[in-house]
């Protein structure tokens, strides 16, 4: 933990032993088993998929005459679609076959309908930013204004610069990130960019990335066939074993089908808001169609599958962190660049992908995200509810005294964190040039 590899020589403050306790929490609420976590909570099982959540917003005071002057941040796109209609397509036509043959019963018919209804709001959105996801960074925007207003307040820095993947979905979170931080501040100058040359660091992909690919998508093919089941929903949908077996290709695959249907619905506002066009009227949560053996299952090899191929797993986490090391040498060269006493600059906000934030929290080695495990029952440990939400986002802010010294805190979807690996002066504050050093050394090596 990291208030354990702190400099004991460090006399904690009040504002330091506040933080300490909140490591301590935080880190007993992760040892909780995951397994009851999503009984008590079924949407945890969303995982990547889960809309944008935060935990405690508690500011550790900064040092006596330190002032917030300069912000870095990286945001991965906000809640979205699906990126394709495809996930439904192994459920889909299995029960559709069934029902031309009748032999669906009441349950069956009511999940097929309401498969009908994502599939079909999904035509000509897959991929693109919902409703949801545009509140989610209009959100993160204000919510950072009215912790750090002296950034945005500033006589001498006003300037915001903004750079995104060319992806839609980043590009419109980009703009609902900005419009709700310049109507908090209206004098800010706000300047955008995008194109291959952004893309290239914000979502960098090096020449191992196929082979890790393979690999992941071959741990959790054999993962799956290891963990999941599905006998309980065929008995559910299926009148009886012999038309389960006649309509069903591949059980696996027809349960992940279902499991992917679930895992956008709050996403898409099907639980309660019903913010898409919903023909059907009906409260859809397909979730409710699995049962906890069926979804509990799916969730671990979902959340193994995205540790092993993007997270610091002992497999692949050394390949995949030198994919963001682009990312962190512009990171800090723009910060560099900002601390300077003429600058203009206030903020560097950019917008990518879980693909993109995942390897640099890696490389950084925040807690959390430092230790490098086997991807094997990863979810004992590391889940994608908890690391990468919709809107997972990871700021740097810098605070300065007359002096000129300048000190560094990071935020972890809003919540403080440390690096075990590097001691903070204070709290979670570290020396810019401590820290400059530890990560300068990291993007020493490219790919």
């Amino acid at each position: 933990m990291a208030f354990k590899r702190m400099n004991r020589n460090i006399q904690m403050t009040g504002a330091a032993l506040i933080f300490f306790l909140l490591l301590t929490l935080c880190s007993s609420i992760q040892a909780q088993d995951f397994a009851t976590r999503v009984k008590e909570d079924r949407q945890i099982a969303c995982g990547v998929y889960h809309p944008y959540h935060h935990g405690s917003l508690a500011d550790t005071p900064a040092p006596r005459g330190y002032k917030p002057f300069y912000i870095s941040h990286f945001g991965r796109h906000g809640s979205r679609y699906h990126t394709t209609a495809k996930y439904f397509s192994p459920a889909l036509k299995a029960l559709s076959a069934a029902d031309s043959a009748g032999v669906l019963t009441p349950t069956g018919k009511r999940l097929l309908e309401d498969l009908k209804v994502l599939n079909d709001v999904h035509q000509g959105m897959e991929g693109e930013l919902s409703p949801l996801g545009g509140r989610e960074h209009q959100e993160i925007a204000r919510r950072m204004y009215e912790r750090f207003t002296p950034v945005f307040n500033s006589k001498s820095r006003n300037e915001i610069r903004c750079a995104s993947s060319t992806v839609n979905r980043c590009l419109v979170s980009m703009a609902n990130f900005s419009q709700s931080l310049a109507s908090c501040s209206p004098g800010l100058d706000f300047q955008f960019f995008t194109g291959d040359k952004y893309y290239d660091y914000i979502a960098h992909k090096g020449p191992r990335h196929k082979d890790v690919s393979n690999f992941a998508s071959h741990f959790t093919d054999s993962l799956r066939r290891a963990i999941c089941t599905y006998d309980k929903i065929l008995e559910k949908v299926f009148s009886s074993p012999q038309a389960a077996a006649s309509a069903v290709d591949n059980p696996l695959e027809f349960v992940r089908s279902v499991y992917m249907a679930g895992s956008i619905c709050p996403d898409l506002g099907f639980l309660e808001a019903f913010e898409v066009e919903n023909p059907s009227g009906r409260h859809i949560e397909i979730f409710d169609y699995l049962d906890d053996t069926e979804l509990i299952p799916q969730i671990q090899a979902n959340s193994a599958w995205m540790y092993c191929h993007y997270g610091n797993s002992a497999e692949c986490g050394e390949m995949i962190s030198l994919n963001a090391c682009k990312l962190l040498s512009v990171i800090l060269k723009e910060a560099s660049d900002a601390v300077d006493r003429g600058s203009d600059r206030a903020a560097d906000f950019r917008f990518g992908h879980d693909t993109g934030i995942l390897p640099l929290l890696g490389l950084i080695g925040v807690e959390g995200m430092d230790q490098r495990r086997p991807s094997d029952k990863s979810w004992e440990f590391w889940t994608t509810y908890d690391r990468i939400p919709m809107a997972t986002n990871f700021q740097m802010i810098f605070y300065r005294n007359k002096k000129d010294d300048i000190l560094v805190k990071m935020l972890y979807n809003e919540q403080e964190v440390t690096i075990p690996a590097l001691s903070p002066s204070v709290g979670p504050y570290y020396r810019w040039s401590e820290l400059y050093k530890y990560l300068n050394e990291k993007t020493l090596t490219d790919n």
